[in-house]
């Protein structure tokens, strides 16, 4: 299973990043994984491995000790790497984060909403009403919501009701230690491998459904 640490240039810098690709030919879909402050890198390589061995291109850039405008930036520029990544077939592109990179998930999947299918965001630390429903109206793909057991944020009930007004398909998982990560892969699964009849991903009328919280 190849995989390597790489360099991204940025408009002022550079930014590390961990890259986890399937040995198999073809061109892959990608899932970028923003990881939370101060995260293990061990960590961080391992879910990116675990991604790879389902056949996904997993881009884990470095993100510890950057600012949130920096962390926008690295994910952006990201994206713009995945574009160019000829092992790579972006046009449907997954995401997963955690805590911080929840949000930045989600923020970006509104930002680049025609290429993004699939979010996943674990912990997030949610957002104020008004942002909610801006992020939530310029979302294109499918999301899943995930809450740890014993740090559910007060917000999180404010970002649910704003994809339900928006119409965005979304679910959502309690988990305990770490996500539950055959629903987690079964997820990515539908969103960015299934064949759609209508064309790309992301493009589906939209629908609302909510799994009830806990096991």
């Amino acid at each position: 299973m190849p995989e390597a640490r790489i360099e991204l240039e940025l408009d002022d810098g550079a930014l590390d990043a961990f890259v986890a690709c399937p040995d198999s030919p073809g061109r892959k879909r990608p899932i970028l994984l923003l990881s939370r402050q101060n995260e293990p890198a061990k960590t961080v390589e391992s879910w990116a491995r675990r991604l790879s061995a389902h056949n996904y291109f997993a881009l884990a850039p470095v993100l510890s000790g950057l600012s949130a405008e920096d962390r926008r930036e690295a994910a952006w520029a990201c994206l713009d790497h995945l574009a160019d990544e000829r092992r790579v077939d972006d046009t449907a592109v997954g995401i997963l984060g955690f805590g911080s990179g929840a949000d930045l998930a989600l923020t970006l999947a509104a930002g680049r909403a025609e290429r993004i299918a699939a979010v996943a965001a674990y912990g997030s630390h949610g957002f104020g009403a008004r942002i909610a429903l801006e992020i939530s109206q310029k979302i294109n793909g499918v999301v899943r919501l995930g809450y740890a057991v014993d740090a559910v944020s007060a917000r999180a009930g404010i970002f649910e009701a704003a994809l339900n007004l928006s119409g965005v398909l979304f679910d959502i998982e309690v988990y305990e230690d770490e996500p539950r990560w055959p629903d987690l892969l079964d997820f990515f699964s539908r969103s960015l491998l299934a064949p759609v009849s209508q064309g790309a991903p992301g493009n589906e009328p939209r629908a609302s459904y909510a799994q009830p919280r806990g096991d």
